[in-house]
This record gives C-alpha cells, structure tokens and sequence, in this order.
C-alpha cells in the first residue's frame, strides 16, 4: 500500500506544473532542471514575437501522428520540425539532434507533454545545452485553447 500512495505522489508531481510567481503574475513556467514547461499560449507568443527569437518547435510524435495534425506556427519559417521520441530514444539520435540544435531555443511538444517531457529528459542527459521547453498539455491543449493546426502534407499556419 505505502508503493501505491508514493508511485501516485510521484505521478502527480511530475503530471502537473508548480506555478509560481513572476513580477506578481501567476505563471506555467516553471524550471524543472533545464527543463522549461510553458502553457500553449506561452508558446505561441514566443512564435508570434520575431523579436524574442526564433525558437524551434519540435514535433516528438510519430509521423503518423503528425501528419494527421500539428501544430500550425504564425511564420513559414518555424513550421514544426519532426523528430520522434523513438528516435531520441537512440543514443546516436540523440546526439545529431544536439548537433542540430544545441545552443539553440526548443520546444518540443506532442499530445499531452508526456513524451516530450521524456525527450527533453533524454536530451538533457546526453549533454543538451539551450533552452529546452516543454509545451505543457501539447497539441491537446493547443487545440482546446482554440490554436490553429495543419493537417497532411500542407505548410498552413
């Protein structure tokens, strides 16, 4: 019984963001490592705005997944990337997506933040350094926040 009720506390700690306070505000952010957990609408201001730089949002869902729909960004410039959890997963993977993009601002999202929250965790051990963002709640919550997506092969946003 004592497993069951720390595995379930554990679970809730790592399910859902700490808030905490910024010049008064309440926030989503939240570091967790180098870990940065953002709220859709978060990211999509960060994409909005040219002068906070260009982030990279990144895609860790499967293809089949992404095609069906992503994310659509304001720019033709930062469609999603796709790069799977699957193939972080692979430590040579791992590597040439730090290659890529190390240095580099991230977001990586997919359905609900589970799988790249574990993609960030894998990147950050294998020697990842940026900023690496967590869009917390992913496309699901995109979507609820009524943000606009592409469907297929198009190049919409």
């Amino acid at each position: 019984m004592k497993i069951k009720v720390l595995l379930v506390t554990l679970l809730l700690l790592f399910a859902f963001p700490v808030y905490e306070r910024s010049d008064g505000k309440v926030t989503a952010r939240q570091q967790q490592g180098d870990i940065i957990n953002v709220t859709v609408e978060e990211v999509w201001e960060m994409l909005q705005n040219e002068e906070d730089g260009k982030q990279i949002p990144v895609d860790v869902r499967t293809p089949a997944e992404y095609f069906a729909e992503r994310i659509a960004t304001p720019h033709f410039y930062d469609k999603p990337i796709l790069y799977p959890l699957q193939l972080i997963e692979i430590p040579i993977f791992a590597k040439i997506f730090i290659i890529l993009f190390n240095g580099k601002e991230v977001i990586l999202y997919c359905r609900t933040a589970h799988r790249s929250y574990i993609a960030a965790q894998i990147l950050i051990d294998a020697g990842w350094e940026g900023k690496l963002y967590n869009m917390v709640g992913g496309i699901t919550a995109w979507k609820a926040a009524g943000l606009p997506t592409v469907k297929g092969f198009g190049f919409g946003g």
